[in-house]
C-alpha cells in the first residue's frame, strides 16, 4: 500500500515537473531594404517595408493526437515613410552616442564603434518596436526621445 501510494506521488510529481506546451511562436519576415528620400523641402523621411509578422500555433491533426505547426499572417506587410534625422545629423559622434544610448537600456551589446551596423539596426528595432515603429532605420522620434537631435520649439 505505501509503494503503491509512493508511486503515486512519485508519479505526480514527475507531471508536475514537465514543461508546459510551447508558446506559440511569432516571427518576421525578411525586411525589404531602405530607402532613404528626401520629402516635404528639407525634412529627410526614409521608406521601410515592415514585415508582416506570423503566428505558429501547434494544432491537432486527426484523431492521433499528433500537433502539427500552421503559421498564419496576424498583421500584413506594409512600407512605412517616417521622419528620420537627414544624413548630416548622424555623423560618427551621433552614432555613438545612440549607440550608448542602447546599451544604457540593455539594447545593444556590442562595442560602440560609430558604425551604424546590423548590431546596431536590431538593437534600434528593439528601442522602436515598443512604440509602434518595428524599423531598425533610426526615426527622427526616436533619436529625439533618446537626445540625439534637437527637439523644435512649437
Amino acid at each position: 500500500m505505501i509503494r503503491r501510494i509512493a508511486s503515486l506521488l512519485f508519479i505526480a510529481t514527475l507531471a508536475a515537473c514537465q514543461a508546459n506546451p510551447p508558446e506559440p511562436e511569432v516571427r518576421r519576415d525578411e525586411a525589404a531594404p531602405a530607402r532613404l528620400s528626401a520629402v516635404e523641402g528639407a525634412a529627410c523621411w526614409a521608406t521601410d517595408r515592415v514585415p508582416a509578422r506570423t503566428r505558429t500555433d501547434l494544432v491537432p491533426v486527426g484523431t492521433s493526437g499528433e500537433r502539427q505547426p500552421r503559421s498564419r499572417i496576424v498583421q500584413p506587410a506594409e512600407d512605412r515613410l517616417f521622419a528620420v534625422p537627414c544624413p548630416d545629423q548622424l555623423d560618427t559622434d551621433t552614432i555613438a552616442s545612440l549607440q550608448r544610448a542602447l546599451i544604457a537600456r540593455g539594447l545593444h551589446t556590442g562595442a560602440v564603434t560609430g558604425v551604424m551596423d546590423a548590431q546596431t539596426a536590431d538593437a534600434v528595432r528593439r528601442y522602436q518596436a515598443p512604440r509602434g515603429l518595428d524599423s531598425g532605420i533610426l526615426s527622427l522620434e526616436a533619436a529625439q526621445q533618446l537626445g540625439l537631435v534637437a527637439v523644435p520649439r512649437d
